[in-house]
């Protein structure tokens, strides 16, 4: 039975993709709906990346409409097993499954070819653009979602949670007021309100079988990965969060690692550039070493972190730098001297990043296509 603490009238959920509603909520949506309370679901995948239980279904695998198609019709079942419960999916665009990888610490973390429509590749203010507009129009006592950890640290989870509590943020400044603000508590974590009888156990089991293709369901117990089972009638424990007030900077602060970067570059790179092989007639090896430290660098962050943020931070403070170093010093000396070398290294560099910067389409993705169901 719920605890008097978490009793909204009004609850929106969100989630990042189908079935997560009943794996991580089915007690408590089946226990609000028989309250006779409203309940919204909003999915921000379709689940596309999704890896299926059931032999017959293993050619959806790969096949990212094929997969988000099927695990969308799941939901709806799962949804109208636990009754009246409405649901929608993000709306500003269609963001696919992100996946995930363990690291070798056994960690989930973000695929490293991350698709560019994949929820985690998305900014966190887009997303939450889109949380805001459901709070608006569905007008929520309370917000559930994830906790900042994700979960179990799916990064559509963490995304998830990110966005939902930068959009309460929001709404609560338009507005003067916003929903509580609710989150998901995992095994060990305080939690404020546990949640989940027999009667909601039924509910949860009725609508995970919903779910076939990504969980496997037994007479008492249900997995999601082999050897591990959980019962249908163990609580869900949700915990009364605030939203972080730097949420609305982390996408700032994620860019100042550039700095650093940037200094590094440009010192090492003046103190190269100016080095010749003397055994091949002085050819300037240094120069074409600082140059290409400059261009792997910055094309590095457009392919591999598409992160053009941080690529632009990077080229102001490397062009500020080597604007510094080619005026005379107290002194009067020059560190980046005036001569042919000094100057291709100086207009050569800032025009090297100028030009990754300006390039319109860089898609490593599309360089390594397959019949994966890339799109």
């Amino acid at each position: 039975m719920a605890k008097g603490t978490f009793q909204p009238k009004r609850l929106l959920i969100v989630h990042a993709h189908p079935d997560d509603e009943s794996l991580f909520t089915g007690h408590i949506i089946a226990d609000r709906i028989a309250n006779g309370a409203d309940v919204m679901v909003f999915t921000l995948t379709r689940g596309e990346n999704g890896k299926v239980k059931l032999e017959e279904l293993k050619a959806l695998e790969g096949n990212l409409p094929a997969m988000g198609s099927f695990r969308a019709s799941e939901l709806r079942e799962a949804l109208a097993a636990f009754g009246d419960v409405r649901h929608q999916f993000a709306g500003t665009r269609a963001y696919l499954d992100s996946g995930m990888r363990i690291t070798p610490w056994g960690r989930p973390a973000k695929r490293k070819n991350l698709d560019e429509l994949s929820l985690s590749a998305a900014s966190t203010s887009v997303i939450a653009d889109d949380v805001v507009k459901a709070i608006l129009d569905f007008k929520p006592d309370a917000v559930l979602t994830y906790n900042r950890r994700g979960g179990f640290g799916h990064p559509d989870h963490k995304m998830a949670h990110e966005a939902t509590a930068m959009a309460i943020r929001q709404v609560a400044k338009r507005t003067g007021r916003a929903p509580q603000f609710w989150v998901i508590a995992e095994p060990r974590e305080r939690f404020d309100a546990e949640i989940g009888n027999a009667k909601t156990a039924l509910k949860k089991k009725a609508a995970l079988e919903a779910h076939a293709s990504q969980v496997a369901v037994h007479a008492e117990t249900y997995s999601v990965v082999p050897g591990k089972e959980i019962r249908y009638d163990r609580p869900e424990r949700v915990r009364r969060a605030s939203p972080n007030p730097l949420i609305q900077l982390r996408p700032i602060l994620t860019f100042f690692w550039a700095i650093p970067l940037a200094v590094l570059l440009a010192v090492s790179g003046t103190m190269l550039h100016q080095v010749r092989a003397y055994n091949y007639e002085g050819a300037p090896i240094g120069l074409v070493v600082a140059l290409t430290m400059v261009g792997s660098l910055a094309l590095a962050l457009r392919l591999l972190r598409r992160s053009r943020g941080a690529l632009y931070l990077l080229t102001a403070v490397f062009t500020a730098i080597i604007f510094w170093f080619s005026q005379p010093q107290p002194g009067g000396e020059l560190i980046i001297p005036g001569n042919d070398i000094g100057n291709i290294w100086a207009f050569g560099s800032i025009g090297l990043c100028a030009f990754i910067i300006l390039f319109p389409r860089i898609k490593p993705g599309a360089w390594r296509r397959s019949s994966r169901g890339h799109r």
